[in-house]
């Protein structure tokens, strides 16, 4: 029993010429990027040899522009699923059917995310550079798929409310770009002033469980604090611990960044649908009219 939205939606999506423009533009960005990565590792080399470790920046450098690539498409994916059937006037059809407003949203975020899943599971031949060499694994690979298409879960569901709230899909679609720009940057200014208020204060430091709870929302922090994981690097490891004498409970919250990023991101996915499905109940609507 498929959900009758992600049904509709599928067909539509993969009779949509778009689809697969936008599926060609995805992999030619990310083969050009891979491309370009080893013609300057191998042909530009004196010795026209090739490392294979050099392969460890590769996986780095394509999982950052998928992570990228995918936090910019979701919102353009997502912005327009209630909003767009607004427009078309097609939204009201869909309320009079015997689907909940939980099941049209659950199957516009679902379809959202099958195109994205599309877009993650095409770029696998080109990751597959990088455990050919032996530098990664399959499993970290598919690890990292996962938690792309967590944190797109997450944009998804905050972009669903946004074109439930608001009447235009652009509308949807800047508010979504502001919030991935403060989860981003805003978190590491929020935590810079948090640094330099204590600096200025009696305590001179700043507890490592305030920055901690600060960066938890910041899928960059939980991107490199995943690739510390799997690598062996230490990249958000030492961006955040920057309190001597801490617990050992707060360094293993800080090793495991990107497991508490995953646990925000499921939160606020549940939460989001949840009121979007509010948002379209009819019976709010019915409610709302009869108190003017």
């Amino acid at each position: 029993m498929i959900n009758p939205v992600l049904r509709r939606e599928a067909i539509t999506t993969m009779r949509n010429w778009k689809t697969y423009a936008t599926v060609a533009i995805f992999l030619g960005i990310t083969a050009l990027g891979a491309f370009f990565y080893i013609y300057m590792n191998m042909f530009q080399n004196y010795n026209m040899s090739f490392d294979p470790e050099s392969m460890l920046v590769l996986y780095i450098v394509l999982a950052s522009m998928q992570m990228g690539l995918v936090m910019l498409v979701v919102p353009a994916v997502a912005a327009g699923s209630i909003s767009g059937e607004r427009e078309r006037q097609t939204l009201d059809l869909l309320l009079v059917t015997k689907m909940s407003p939980l099941s049209i949203v659950m199957g516009k975020l679902m379809a959202s995310l099958m195109y994205i899943l599309l877009l993650i599971l095409a770029t696998l031949p080109i990751f597959g550079l990088t455990f050919y060499f032996g530098s990664v694994s399959l499993v970290q690979v598919l690890e990292m798929f996962l938690f792309v298409l967590v944190n797109a879960c997450m944009v998804g569901a905050i972009s669903i409310f946004f074109s439930c709230v608001f009447k235009k899909t652009i509308t949807s679609i800047v508010l979504m770009y502001l919030v991935i720009g403060v989860l981003c940057f805003g978190t590491l200014l929020a935590l810079g002033f948090l640094v330099v208020s204590a600096s200025v204060s009696q305590t001179g430091e700043l507890p490592l469980l305030t920055g901690i709870i600060t960066l938890v929302p910041n899928p960059g922090v939980a991107f490199f604090s995943i690739i510390d994981a799997q690598l062996g690097t230490s990249i958000a490891y030492e961006a955040i611990r920057f309190v001597d004498g801490a617990s050992d409970t707060e360094l293993w919250l800080v090793s495991h960044m990107w497991l508490l990023h995953i646990v925000f991101d499921l939160v606020v996915t549940v939460l989001f649908v949840f009121l979007s499905a509010h948002m379209i109940n009819p019976v709010r609507e019915q409610k709302r009219s009869r108190k003017k």
